[in-house]
């Protein structure tokens, strides 16, 4: 035993050495190579030149990651600024890639400007851009649906047409005016005023349909129309804009072959090229996008943006067409979308942003004349679209506010006007003058959109269509046959106590209650989310799986639902209102009420209801013993009745005693008021109890309302001055908002001398 206890340290010690003697040995001989290196000779350099460019390339790289660095933090930033003032995100991305450009940066601080962005990037930055824009159009048509272009009649493609021809001839028409002063002799007048007027036409299909989400009218009859009109836009701008590139690059004289062979890629694509992209679709369905799948798409990409490029019609037009041609409703567009659009929206574009800040010089706009000729530009070209738009939309029988509001939208230009406008500047058409003063027209064309926009809305897109021709019932209104109770649920947490009071609350006769989840939807960038506007990717919610899980336990019946949103009070208002619910009953988690109840949320839903036969229950708190005695707040108010018709919807399922705590009003008919809200009551509850107070004091108050559960009107809440304290006590309280839902008792038969009736002194 004492030899093996010695022969481990031996043999640690021995390996140790070992090593030393390895490590040494290497050294060693490296030693020896270098001594015996020293003593060769080499051929003189003849490579020195790619020496120091491999230095210029590192050093070139360098400042290319930094100013991605740069671009991407700026145009996140600025984009997120101006989603916060709802003007969309890609003003913010432009506007960032000018401030980063020879007009703010290279104003201010040139050092710096040097430093970011220095002229060695500019190329690299060209190819970086040039790739995002190709994948960004590949993207427009993977969101293009055809079925738009066809199911919306004759009347749109007019209207969509007269919004291209009005400001493209208005284009034409100031190229007599610009082409003197702001163009050169090696520029033909036909290819400058063909860019010009293109520039006027275009509309920008994705950011129009995210401004159509954002305002939440993308469902309505105008909505549908803009949406259509912009696809039909977008594709006869496109293929304008082919056009156009073809005369300028063929000068004319090759222009004709140019068209026919755009024509035969055209014919391709749809002939052969979609019913293969149709297959590989199916291909998707059985094996999932793998990266065979996705190989096949990049090359058919590549291919098809190479074979425009070389026609002479720009590679982006191959590139939207592949994207036009995948069925846009399938699996394998959707997972492409989601796979390829932060990588482009996020990387990519900014670097197509700050590509363009560089080439903008705003200083070139010098002098009272050329600041001018900027605001005409500006001016005819709204002028073109806007009234083109509108003149159109109303000789096809819309009226003139919609007119207007489609004119506005179909004004909407940004990141499309500038793919354009790089293609002029590349093509030698448009000169860096020329090119600031039209990337101001399309900033200040798309900002002005939502503002205006807001002007013109309807006011009346939170009524139902039917309710819109006659005013809102107020108080007392005769409850419908079925009448529903819509629960919006965000806190998985809570759910289970608005559960219990919503199916408490509804009748054997009544609807279950529908139970909805409103799911912010995330920020798509300056992309459209035209998925999202038809809601064909629905999203879920942990909410409303755990409201199923407890309507299964309780074996009852709900309606569920969950959707996209950008404003969840609206959007409930709305639901409420199409599915004829009498009642929303709202949940009392900090998350959605905030430290006030009545804030946030809660408090846009009870301004929305205001002229609707809609009442709102707002549930404080949570209670954990059974429901033995409920007590209900009340007066003869529209508050008071609705109040009332909760608690005794509640009562008569629990099978427990109503607490009517009447608050007596200073009137001779108080006392017949009274009787009335009893004899209903008590038609209801088994067990009724009434308690007339004039002005009850805060002891009172308590004694009467010590119970599991209490239903008080919001107007009594803040008369009796325990609104704001309601979220500090330890009782389930709902404070109810809305007109009431019960039919007065004189239509009833008997119901003053119900089993239960007690008045108490």
């Amino acid at each position: 035993m004492d030899t093996a206890h010695n022969n481990a340290p031996r043999s640690a010690t021995a390996v140790a050495l070992g090593y030393t003697l390895m490590i040494a040995a290497a050294v060693a001989a490296y030693l020896g190579i270098r001594w015996y290196g020293d003593t060769l000779s080499a051929p003189a350099p003849s490579v020195a030149a790619a020496t120091g460019a491999s230095r210029s390339s590192s050093d070139v790289m360098l400042h290319l990651l930094l100013a991605l660095i740069v671009v991407i933090v700026m145009a996140r930033g600025l984009g997120t600024l101006f989603r916060t003032v709802h003007q969309p995100p890609v003003i913010g991305e432009i506007i960032a890639g000018i401030v980063l450009g020879p007009s703010v940066l290279g104003r201010l601080a040139p050092s710096v400007s040097a430093y970011v962005l220095p002229g060695s990037v500019a190329p690299f930055l060209n190819v970086i851009s040039q790739v995002g824009v190709i994948l960004y159009m590949f993207l427009v048509g993977l969101e293009l649906d055809p079925a738009l272009l066809r199911k919306r009649g004759h009347a749109t493609v007019a209207i969509s047409h007269a919004s291209i021809l009005a400001p493209f001839l208005l284009g034409a028409l100031l190229s007599l005016l610009l082409y003197p002063r702001l163009s050169s002799s090696n520029v033909p007048f036909t290819g400058f005023s063909l860019f010009v007027g293109v520039s006027m036409s275009v509309t920008a299909f994705p950011v129009l349909a995210r401004i159509l989400t954002d305002r939440g009218i993308h469902k309505t009859r105008m909505g549908a129309i803009a949406l259509t009109c912009a696809a039909v836009d977008d594709v006869t701008a496109w293929c304008l804009l082919a056009f156009v590139v073809s005369v300028v690059e063929a000068r004319t004289a090759g222009a004709v072959s140019t068209v026919v062979t755009a024509l035969g890629f055209i014919a391709t694509m749809v002939v052969v090229v979609r019913p293969a992209m149709v297959r590989l679709t199916f291909l998707y369905g059985n094996r999932g996008l793998t990266q065979g799948v996705m190989a096949a798409v990049f090359v058919a990409l590549l291919l098809s943006a190479l074979t425009t490029d070389y026609i002479g019609i720009h590679a982006i037009f191959g590139a939207f067409a592949l994207g036009a041609i995948i069925p846009h409703d399938s699996s394998l567009a959707r997972e492409l979308t989601d796979r390829l659009e932060d990588l482009v929206v996020v990387l990519l574009l900014p670097a197509f942003f700050a590509f363009t800040g560089l080439r903008t010089q705003i200083g070139l706009v010098s002098g009272g004349g050329e600041w001018l000729l900027c605001l005409l530009i500006i001016v005819i070209a709204s002028l073109g679209k806007f009234g083109g738009t509108a003149v159109a939309a109303r000789l096809t029988g819309l009226g003139w506010r919609d007119s207007a509001a489609l004119g506005v939208l179909m004004n909407t230009r940004g990141l499309m006007e500038l793919i354009v406008l790089n293609i002029g500047y590349e093509l030698g058409v448009i000169s860096p003058t020329l090119f600031a003063m039209l990337v101001l027209m399309a900033l200040v064309t798309t900002f002005v959109t939502t503002p205006i926009l807001h002007l013109l809305e309807p006011k009346e897109e939170l009524l139902p269509e039917e309710a819109r021709s006659r005013p809102a019932a107020k108080l007392r209104v005769v409850r419908p046959a079925r009448q529903g109770i819509l629960v919006p649920v965000s806190n998985p947490q809570k759910v289970s106590v608005l559960m219990e009071l919503a199916l408490s609350a509804t009748g054997a006769d009544d609807s279950p209650p529908r139970v909805v989840a409103f799911v912010h939807r995330p920020a798509g960038g300056v992309r459209s989310g035209i998925r999202e506007v038809e809601q064909r990717v629905v999203p879920r919610s942990q909410a409303l799986s755990a409201a199923l899980e407890y309507a299964l336990e309780r074996e009852a019946a709900i309606v569920p639902q969950v959707s996209w949103t950008d404003s969840p009070a609206r959007d409930i208002v709305r639901l409420a209102s199409e599915t004829h619910a009498s009642w929303i009953l709202l949940g009392f988690h900090r998350p959605v009420l905030g430290a006030n109840f009545r804030g946030g949320t809660v408090r846009e839903i009870l301004e929305a209801v205001d002229d609707l036969p809609i009442s709102v229950g707002v549930v404080v708190n949570a209670y954990e013993e059974p429901l033995a005695t409920i007590a209900v707040v009340t007066d003869n108010s529209a508050h008071g009745w609705a109040s009332l018709d909760l608690a005794t919807r509640i009562a008569h399922q629990q099978q427990c005693e109503l607490r009517l705590l009447w608050i007596e009003a200073p009137s001779a008919q108080s006392d017949a008021e009274l009787q009335e809200m009893l004899g209903v009551a008590a038609a209801r509850v088994a067990r009724v109890s009434a308690a007339p107070m004039a002005v009850p004091t805060a002891n009172e108050l308590e004694t009467h309302l010590n119970c599991p559960l209490v239903v008080i009107g919001g107007e009594l809440a803040d008369r009796l001055g325990i609104a704001d304290r309601l979220t500090d006590q330890k009782r389930c309280t709902i404070v109810v908002y809305g007109a009431s839902m019960l039919v007065p008792p004189a239509t009833r038969a008997g119901t003053a001398g119900a089993e239960g009736f007690v008045v108490a002194p």
